[in-house]
């Protein structure tokens, strides 16, 4: 025992002598110049070794160097492409007899990268790994040694009958203090700088689970960024698989404009193949937009790292802005989603989106690509337009801005010149490819009230395409096509629109704030023109307004109780006052309005009813919104007028109304000039048949002046 003793005494006394000899006769720094040649030899480039190469010899073999600087070539902006003031690393000698390599701490302190590319693509990466030209001559030899193993004679028998032991590796501990990096690509004009990196791994071995964390601040051009996170690690041991747990990351950024002001993940564990849960949180300020965001999810990404899957997505968003319809509004989305990465694909299903009161369901898909394609079918029960913009009925807004005006200039809601003439960008028509369709139960807008909404849109290459716009209101429907074509210097449309069998006065009510029209309403509109500013549209709309309306009435005047006016006026006297509503009914009015340089005209007015015959033509000035028509009507029937007035003496009588004012305030009077004139000509034409009967009855005697006198008298009395 004593021997054995003595022995193993003995092979330490070596050891602590060869390390005491090796620490007296061998100084590492004498290699420097040897180290710094070969690398000028491989790489081109210097390497300084300013600080000093120590052994390390407990608890492992290793050693510690420090500062250290590999150069750049010259030109570019900093020295070195890389540098760093200290670094250790060591190996346990005991476990490589075991087929075990053992690292101790690894440490790197003050590690700095400097990546530049130049304006003429330069950068200091290249030329980086190619064999200098020494290398490229000593490929030869292997090939030279590979002819010589070939010989049966110089290689030895293997003996494969027992399988080698495969080597294993663990690492103690990795740490990274202080580093910092930059890229600036002098080409593009940008510049991204880490200006601290902090990181730590514990020990680490595969099969085992390890501990990451880091945290690390820099900016990218002006936005500064800040992160930290940690995670538990595990590599396989066999190395060809990796899972996470417990991982936690915060961010933020900030810039002159925005302000990111928290971003948090946490995510319970992640492996492929395998579902994990996922919380997220974003909370931050954008111009003129303040948000508060968060949700969660599960995820699955597959072995095959093609696809991820994503289940029971929620996000909730709060927002605060200028920009948005409302000062506050709360928006939440539900769905779940697929992405496939061979094909830049995302698609959603079961998806539920809500924006206060506004409830979407649907499904939709999003490829990302030069131009991103975007589909969706989406429907919901009702949407409330005005509620959600906060726009008053129209008889609201009309008061508001007869307030406006009284309250004095600037107070009410007139467009200015330049609002009127300006253009809206449809620039975005130009960058997406989109296409999908909308249903909607119940939808208000503009106070109008439309039921069973179908909508088919899309938009590719510039242009917007409704396809289709259907829709039920006021006890009738409507069809509406559109296209807007924005590769011009000012966008181009067309629309064609039918509505069939619509209750006109509740819809003009809701819409217009007035009941000027009442009675069933066919329209057939048909436009186009360039340009979508409020002014161009009234300038250069050209096209077609065809109406035919049956059962109705025109409000706001009693043609009747006109006609009796102008038999009164004719024969000199007043009409006898009766208290009548204002209004003419009509069995059918039809109308077709040629729309032209800034004018809206007709001239086949008609407008029919059992009593009366009512034919008009005129013209209103979409600009000025002038209107300049003249109504000719005629009693066409023996019966009782409206308000029970006998209007049989007036049944030749055709009586012309002038429609003059504007369209806010039409007005109605007789043409008196006009009345006069046919009255006259009546009187003539009374007077020759009165002279012809006469002949007839009187013969000769029908020259005689007393008879004259006697039959101009009786016509007097019937035209005055």
């Amino acid at each position: 025992m004593k021997k054995i003793m003595f022995a193993l005494l003995a092979v330490v006394l070596v050891v602590v002598i060869g390390i005491a000899a090796l620490l007296a006769l061998v100084d590492p720094n004498q290699f420097k110049p040897l180290i710094a040649e070969q690398v000028k030899k491989n790489t081109g480039r210097e390497l300084v070794i300013s600080g000093d190469i120590g052994w390390r010899f407990f608890p492992s073999i290793g050693f510690d160097i420090g500062k250290t600087e590999f150069r750049n070539p010259a030109g570019f902006a900093e020295p070195n492409l890389v540098q760093f003031d200290s670094a250790e690393l060591s190996v346990s000698v005991m476990p490589l007899f075991s087929q075990h390599l053992e690292i101790g701490n690894v440490s790197l302190k003050g590690g700095h990268v400097f990546i530049q590319t130049l304006v003429s693509g330069t950068s200091n990466l290249d030329g980086l790994g190619k064999p200098a030209a020494a290398g490229e001559a000593a490929t030869s030899e292997p090939a030279a040694s590979e002819e010589a193993v070939t010989s049966e004679e110089t290689v030895p028998a293997v003996d494969q009958s027992q399988p080698s032991k495969p080597w294993s590796i663990s690492l103690e501990g990795v740490e990274i203090v202080d580093a910092s990096a930059t890229v600036q690509d002098d080409k593009a004009g940008t510049k991204s700088e880490v200006e601290k990196l902090n990181f730590t791994l514990s020990r680490f071995a595969p099969g085992e689970w390890a501990t990451a964390k880091f945290d690390v601040a820099g900016n990218s051009g002006e936005l500064g960024f800040t992160a930290n996170g940690e995670t538990e690690l595990l590599i396989a041991e066999a190395l060809d698989s990796a899972e996470l747990k417990s991982l936690a990351l915060t961010a933020s950024a900030k810039d002159k404009v925005n302000d990111i002001q928290s971003v948090s993940l946490t995510l319970d564990q992640f492996s492929l193949g395998e579902w994990s849960n996922v919380t997220f949180a974003l909370q931050g300020e954008v111009p003129d937009l303040a948000f508060d965001t968060e949700g969660t999810m599960r995820l699955n990404i597959d072995k095959a790292i093609e696809h991820v899957l994503v289940e029971q997505l929620s996000v909730t968003s709060a927002l605060k802005g200028a920009t948005l319809p409302r000062p506050e509004m709360t928006i939440k989305l539900a769905a779940n989603a697929t992405y496939s990465l061979p094909q830049s694909l995302a698609t959603f299903s079961n998806m539920e989106t809500q924006v206060d009161e506004l409830a979407l369901t649907g499904s939709g898909s999003f490829k990302s690509a030069e131009v991103p394609v975007i589909r969706f079918d989406l429907a919901s029960d009702a949407i409330d337009v005005d509620a959600f913009l906060g726009t008053g009925s129209s008889t609201d807004t009309a008061n508001d801005g007869a307030q406006g005006e009284a309250g004095g200039e600037g107070a009410g809601t007139t467009q200015s010149p330049a609002d009127k003439n300006r253009e809206p960008d449809l620039s975005a028509l130009k960058t997406v490819d989109l296409a999908g369709k909308v249903k909607v139960g119940q939808l208000k807008a503009s106070n109008a009230k439309l039921q069973d909404v179908a909508i088919d849109i899309a938009i590719a290459d510039g242009v917007l395409n409704l396809k289709q716009l259907d829709a039920k209101l006021y006890s009738g429907a409507i069809q509406t096509k559109a296209t807007i074509d924005a590769n011009s210097e000012l966008p181009r449309y067309s629309v064609s629109k039918l509505i069939r069998g619509v209750q006109v006065q509740p819809l003009l009510i809701d819409v217009a704030g007035n009941d000027v029209l009442a009675g069933t309403g066919d329209i057939t509109v048909k436009l186009s023109g360039n340009g979508l500013a409020e002014a161009r549209i009234r300038e250069n709309a050209a096209g077609t307004i065809d109406i035919n309306f049956a059962d109705g009435a025109i409000y706001g005047v009693n043609v009747p109780e006109m006609i009796r006016e102008a038999r009164a006026t004719l024969k000199g006297q007043k009409a006898e006052y009766v208290k009548e509503e204002k209004k003419t009914d009509f069995s059918a009015m039809k109308a077709t309005f040629n729309i032209g340089k800034g004018v809206a005209s007709t001239n086949n007015l008609d407008i029919d009813s059992p009593l009366l015959r009512i034919a008009g033509n005129g013209s209103t000035n979409l600009v000025s919104e002038a209107i300049d028509f003249t109504i000719s009507t005629s009693v066409v029937a023996t019966s009782k007028g409206q308000g029970g007035k006998d209007v049989d003496e007036v049944a030749d009588l055709t009586v012309p109304i002038d429609v003059k004012g504007n369209w806010e305030q039409p007005s109605f009077a007789l043409n008196i000039a006009q009345l006069l004139k046919q009255n006259n000509e009546l009187e003539k034409k009374a007077q020759k048949e009165v002279e012809r009967g006469l002949e007839k009855l009187l013969g000769d005697k029908a020259e005689d002046e007393n008879i004259k006198k006697a039959a101009d008298k009786l016509l007097k009395g019937l035209f005055n």
